[in-house]
């Protein structure tokens, strides 16, 4: 019996598939296949049920695979042992885009005052897309906008971090380039760029609060960077976290700026996702734990949740 077997089995049951299990490990699916039946052939028994919509585990299966993920807890504690007394590690996060304007940047500096050598692997995505990554094991940490039902997801435990509010972004080329608030009637009149899936699906944020609302949208678009270069050369807007924004270089710079909506009050809470059945490390758990104090030690923080 070896690793490789026993990670590649609970691959396929993490996926009920075992080409998809094969895909995500980047290993050809007959290899895959033929390890899980080697396996099985070692312990003299079925592990898993093969049928046209994938695969599940036996009960001897599931009794396995309980056992698989002690193994390679101990494996991972070894691990994390080693790196913590090295004071290093990785953190694969997943995130909201503007969770990295502002406060990944500051928790990177408090990391380095401790002499902490963490490796940080970020991926940007809308709420919905991290809660998802983080249940099935792909990211250890999640960092979104919180939504209705969120809590009730399967495998999710959730953490309030703090609450923002959205401001609208004009740029030169906009009627209210000079204009000091806007109303949300006038704000969702003008010509808007919506990011990613937003306002298709309930993601939280703008989609849920401005409920069956919707802005005048005349673009999409999956880049930030896109989208805020289009706001600057000319009269696109698109509503931007308050706090999480402030150190965009597009915002300091000058070549945008923040309307605050003056009729409404466009707040939401951002937060951490863990998963349940997919142990955090501890590194993670540091890492997590410095984020916080760097929320909380921020003065301009608007507003804490206490």
């Amino acid at each position: 019996m070896k690793l490789d077997q026993l990670y590649y089995f609970s691959e396929a049951v993490k996926y009920q598939s075992i080409s998809i299990a094969a895909e995500k490990n980047y290993i050809s699916q007959p290899t895959l296949s033929s390890s899980i039946n080697k396996l099985e052939r070692e312990l003299g028994t079925t592990l898993l049920r093969r049928s046209s919509r994938g695969v599940t585990p036996t009960e001897i299966g599931e009794i396995v695979l309980e056992q698989t993920h002690r193994i390679f807890d101990s494996l991972e504690d070894i691990q994390e042992a080693v790196e913590l007394a090295e004071q290093r590690g990785t953190v694969r996060i997943v995130g909201i885009p503007c969770i990295s304007d502002r406060i990944i940047p500051q928790t990177i500096l408090r990391l380095k005052e401790l002499n902490l050598d963490v490796l940080l692997s970020i991926t940007t995505g809308e709420s919905t897309l991290a809660v998802h990554q983080v249940a099935s094991g792909e990211s250890g940490l999640g960092l979104v906008i919180h939504y209705s039902g969120l809590e009730d997801t399967a495998g999710i435990e959730y953490q309030p971090l703090f609450r923002d509010e959205y401001i609208l972004y004009v740029g030169p080329f906009s009627p209210y380039w000079d204009a000091k608030s806007i109303t949300l009637e006038e704000a969702l009149a003008q010509p808007y760029i919506a990011y990613g899936e937003e306002f298709k699906r309930n993601n939280g944020g703008l989609t849920e609060i401005l409920g069956k609302r919707r802005p005048n949208i005349v673009l999409r678009t999956d880049e930030n960077e896109c989208l805020k270069r289009m706001i600057a050369q000319d009269n696109y807007v698109a509503f931007f976290p308050r706090f999480m924004s402030r150190d965009d270089f597009y915002y300091t710079s000058g070549l945008l700026r923040g309307l605050t909506i003056s009729d409404a009050e466009l707040v939401f809470e951002v937060g951490a996702v863990t998963s349940t059945k997919y142990k955090i490390d501890r590194v993670s758990k540091i890492f997590l734990e410095i984020l916080n104090r760097t929320i909380n030690c921020d003065s301009e923080l608007w507003p804490c949740i206490e």
